[in-house]
């Protein structure tokens, strides 16, 4: 019984962690943190309409060390927020929300490849969001973390039926 009364006053602290991480790396992002702009481009095809992206992601990596392990990890954060969309029938405006962090092995060159919710600007009652598939190619210098090349684009996902 005391042991789970422990286990349950600590789980307010166990799940603030993942946003409590996000947001010391996005505070540290002047702190040894290198960033680049990177050109994207795309359509996702979907109902009710296609909707063509562009503009310019924020690509910004770090290096983090381990103590434990001595095998450093390569911290990046993928803000998309400097993409827009445009409706290929109606015109509208899609917006697309929030930074994407992955940790990867340190390695010379990386393909990153998530999904993201995007929506109507005008219809910010939709409760419901669309999905894209945003694609980058990047590479690093191995001793710093830093970006020295990187491509991205912007597609449809290929959910199975």
């Amino acid at each position: 019984m005391k042991t789970t009364r422990a286990w349950l006053a600590m789980l307010p602290f166990l799940v603030a962690l993942p946003a409590a991480a996000q947001d010391a790396l996005s505070s540290s992002a002047g702190a040894g943190m290198s960033t680049q702009l990177v050109t994207v481009s795309g359509i996702v095809s979907s109902a009710p309409e296609s909707v063509s992206f562009s503009g310019q992601a924020k690509v910004s990596s770090r290096l983090a060390k381990d103590p434990d392990f001595n095998k450093p990890r390569l911290v990046l954060m993928i803000d998309l927020s400097g993409i827009a969309g445009v409706g290929s029938t109606t015109g509208a405006s899609y917006v697309v929300y929030g930074p994407e962090m992955v940790q990867r092995h340190v390695a010379a060159s990386h393909s990153v490849e998530f999904t993201f919710p995007f929506k109507d600007v005008k219809s910010p009652t939709q409760m419901t969001a669309r999905t894209g598939v945003a694609s980058f190619v990047l590479d690093f210098d191995v001793n710093t973390g830093a970006v020295t090349k990187a491509s991205g684009s912007v597609s449809s996902p290929n959910f199975p039926r």
